[in-house]
């Protein structure tokens, strides 16, 4: 008896087991595995939503190339930029669980404190167009920023100098305590140094105090130095100075030295003024390089354990004139 009981406890099992493994295979396998990423923008706005589609789209690459992952991307920043607003959205992001963020930080001294509690609470930091190089955030992808302002006044020193005149700039400036914006001045600043002997000044820079007063700020720079013949922007308030350009009659860019328009990214405004001359030149980021990269180096650091290749991916940049404008090829974020 005890022995028919012994084999009937052992069909028993095998046959539970058996019908686990049929479930199994009727349920399609293990159980996928899951992320959250997040980027985080200084700002919502037209600049941050092309910076966004880079990032979906590598989310969907990965969903074809691991399969067995499932990824969740939130697209986020605060209504009006500044560094309050960020430090709530990562705060809601960790208690949230997040397991990966990139921020484009606006202040980086002010949001250090926030990556670093993130951090360690075991989210996988990243920083894009601005750093946090203090913080533990794990690698900064991005564009070079103190080249990037360089590259903004020799443009206009050259341009300048191709029609035997002098660049003497004014600078729309971004927002004062982001990182990259005081690396973009830095360049600019180096480069009229390095051609005073020239002639290069730089007469002013203002940052505005608002969105609302950028042109109020970029026409008064232009009262104040009656003598300035190169306007730059380092950022993608570039709109402001095209419209006092727009408003002064000032679109003859292939051939005017006099008003020199040197905007940076690619905003619909921007290349539209470059499109009508109101500008002479905008230099791109193609910022949907940013989330790309910064959602495959998160991928990767998380699911694969792989580190970054360095603290710095730098992603390029390129001028667009009235000359390949017209290219849709230089904005496939706009496609």
């Amino acid at each position: 008896m005890k022995k028919l009981l012994s084999v009937l406890l052992i069909l028993v099992l095998a046959l539970s087991l058996v019908a686990c493994g049929e479930k199994k295979e009727e349920g399609g396998g293990e159980e996928k595995k899951s992320m959250k990423l997040a980027v985080v923008y200084t700002a919502l706005g037209d600049f941050w939503d092309m910076c966004g589609k880079g990032g979906t789209q590598r989310v969907e690459e990965l969903k074809t190339e691991y399969p067995d992952w499932t990824i969740e991307l939130e697209l986020t920043g605060p209504q009006e930029g500044g560094v309050t607003g960020q430090i709530q959205l990562l705060e809601n992001l960790m208690s949230l669980k997040y397991d990966g963020i990139l921020v484009a930080a606006s202040d980086a001294e002010g949001l250090t404190p926030t990556i670093n509690a993130c951090s360690d609470a075991g989210i996988v930091m990243f920083t894009m167009d601005t750093d946090c190089p203090d913080s533990k955030r794990l690698a900064f992808v991005g564009t070079h920023n103190e080249n990037f302002g360089r590259k903004l006044a020799q443009f206009a020193v050259d341009w300048e100098d191709k029609f035997g005149d002098t660049a003497r700039i004014i600078v729309m400036h971004g927002a004062v305590a982001q990182l990259g914006m005081i690396q973009r001045l830095k360049g600019i600043t180096d480069v009229v140094a390095e051609n005073a002997a020239k002639g290069a000044e730089l007469l002013d820079y203002q940052s505005p105090p608002s969105a609302d007063a950028g042109q109020s700020t970029e026409e008064a720079m232009m009262l104040s130095n009656p003598t300035w013949n190169c306007a730059l922007c380092t950022h993608a308030g570039g709109a402001w100075v095209s419209a006092v350009f727009e408003e002064n009659g000032w679109n003859d860019a292939a051939t005017n030295p006099d008003h020199c328009g040197v905007l940076s990214d690619d905003t619909a405004q921007v290349i539209n003024a470059v499109k009508d001359g109101f500008a002479t030149v905008t230099q791109v980021q193609k910022q949907a390089n940013w989330a790309y990269n910064g959602v495959d180096l998160m991928f990767k650091k998380i699911a694969l354990g792989q580190d970054p290749p360095s603290d710095f991916v730098e992603t390029p940049t390129f001028y667009v004139t009235i000359d390949n404008v017209y290219d849709d090829d230089m904005y496939p974020t706009r496609q």
